[in-house]
């Protein structure tokens, strides 16, 4: 007979149990959570919705815990005078350009809010009231009357130096530098002279009109008044230039008013004082 195994009873009902407890625990725990919880909010939902006994008591407390906020505002200060103070300011621009008038200090007991002016405080320094379009145009014309008067002188200082610069060319190129501002300096004490013309190129050019009856041959010799000498002309611009720029010159010619190549012997060289000869030319004074 053959033997078989012996295997020890199981109780499957028991096993059951045991393996599916941990589970039915769990579901047990999960649900009473959510009890709790809905019972929790539904209680807060409550609270909320409670009628408030004091009128305004949620908008005052937010405000306050503003105003009790020290790092919001300066020391010893609170929203009342600040507002205050924006007032101010508003007050100050509202008269004129804040950039333009001085700054004056309105404190604010002083401000009031009736927008009516108070005669206490001290009134706003405006600016001089700007002058009128007729006499801003009026002075744009003196400007402009200026700047015409300006380029009118430049223009006759340029014109009297060309005159010198063509005395000096075609009178006394040829002579030394001092016998060439020699010459620009007879020219000048003409000037001066009220029985000769009071400009330069009125003196240079005085009786060009008629032929070799001038004071400055080259004037009217009836030969064109033309410049084939560079260097020459240059240098002429340049003694012209100096010779007007130099009031006063040399002593010796300060009084000189007729001058003439020594080849030659005007009749009236002999009724005037001879000062001296520099180069070809006799220099004379008529006093």
């Amino acid at each position: 007979m053959a033997d078989f195994p012996v295997y020890p009873e199981v109780d499957e009902g028991g096993g059951i149990v045991q393996e599916y407890a941990p589970f039915v625990f769990g579901g047990v725990m999960l649900i009473a959570a959510f009890a709790f919880a809905g019972n929790y909010m539904g209680q807060n939902a409550n609270a909320h919705n409670a009628p408030v006994d004091e009128p305004g008591l949620s908008i005052i407390s937010p405000v306050t815990n503003i105003i009790a906020k020290g790092s919001l505002l300066p020391e010893g200060e609170n929203f009342d005078i600040v507002n205050l103070n924006v007032l101010q300011k508003q007050s100050v621009v509202s008269l004129g350009k804040g950039d333009f008038v001085n700054q004056v200090f309105i404190s604010p007991a002083a401000v009031d809010l009736s927008g009516k002016a108070d005669a206490t405080v001290p009134a706003v320094k405006r600016l001089a009231i700007a002058p009128s379009p007729s006499k801003i145009e009026k002075s744009f014309k003196l400007k402009r009357t200026e700047k015409q008067a300006v380029v009118a002188q430049r223009r006759a200082r340029l014109a009297e130096e060309n005159c010198m610069a063509r005395a000096i060319y075609f009178e006394a190129r040829s002579e030394s530098e001092l016998g060439q501002l020699a010459v620009a300096r007879v020219i000048l004490n003409r000037v001066k002279d009220p029985a000769y013309p009071n400009t330069i190129c009125g003196v240079v050019y005085q009786g060009s009109n008629r032929r070799n009856s001038c004071q400055f041959s080259f004037a009217c010799d009836g030969l064109p008044d033309d410049v084939r000498q560079p260097g020459a002309w240059a240098n002429s611009k340049r003694l012209a230039q100096k010779a007007m720029s130099d009031s006063k010159g040399t002593k010796i010619m300060s009084t000189a008013t007729n001058y003439h190549a020594d080849y030659v012997r005007p009749k009236w060289a002999g009724s005037m004082k001879r000062i001296v000869k520099i180069g070809r030319h006799i220099f004379y004074s008529d006093s």
